[in-house]
């Protein structure tokens, strides 16, 4: 495949007639023939897919809508402008919110650790935190037969659990929230005590969305 530079969402006004509105993601570049060699290793036969989505999907960045779908086994978001694929990758330069508009869901670029990014899905926010999900794909080779009584495992890729992360206003870095409740309490530090009640009060769990965001949005209220 051709290697060339391609430049995020514009080029020109031919790319979108709302270009003047992020003319400033001019400077969002990525190789392409980079992501293409590492698909490389994906046989057309392989069962599953690396999207979240299996077509693409209605997205707004900036305001400006076009059509995407998020690539959660290597971290991108897959841009389609009228037939011109483009990679949106996740950096410090460019943290902008990726709405899917049909389902109301957005994705942004945090710091994960010292100046690397990645999307997360963010599930709840506020002044004093986001709360976020990471979602993972992970691909498994083709397994061949040892044996004559062993039979043949095709690649495939794999949908993961997804891990939670919270970011606070004060810190840079997200954090992974812990499973264990002792180690989880922790994390809201002062507030500790106050949320561990809530939880008991209402019978929430740690390890679900739905009562995660509760729990975020309690912990927001407090003063």
């Amino acid at each position: 495949m051709k290697s060339i530079l391609l430049t995020m969402l514009f080029i020109s006004t031919v790319a979108f007639s709302q270009v003047n509105q992020i003319n400033n993601l001019r400077d969002v570049y990525t190789l392409k023939s980079d992501i293409d060699r590492s698909l490389d290793q994906f046989v057309p036969d392989v069962k599953g897919s690396p999207f979240i989505h299996s077509e693409y999907q209605n997205i707004k960045i900036k305001g400006v809508a076009m059509k995407g779908k998020y690539n959660a086994h290597q971290d991108y978001i897959e841009v389609d402008n009228k037939g011109e694929i483009i990679f949106f990758v996740p950096s410090m330069e460019h943290r902008y919110d990726v709405l899917f508009t049909d389902e109301n869901i957005t994705y942004r670029a945090f710091e994960y650790e010292n100046l690397k990014f990645g999307f997360y899905k963010i599930l709840a926010k506020n002044d004093k935190a986001f709360l976020l999900s990471k979602q993972f794909i992970k691909f498994y080779p083709e397994v061949k037969p040892k044996s004559n009584f062993e039979t043949l495992k095709p690649a495939k890729f794999e949908r993961k659990q997804d891990v939670y992360y919270i970011k606070l206003s004060d810190q840079d870095i997200v954090i992974e929230l812990p499973t264990r409740k002792s180690k989880f309490l922790d994390v809201f530090n002062s507030k500790s005590s106050d949320v561990k009640s809530f939880i008991k009060k209402e019978r929430l769990g740690i390890k679900k969305e739905e009562d995660l965001i509760k729990i975020f949005n309690f912990y927001a209220s407090l003063k």
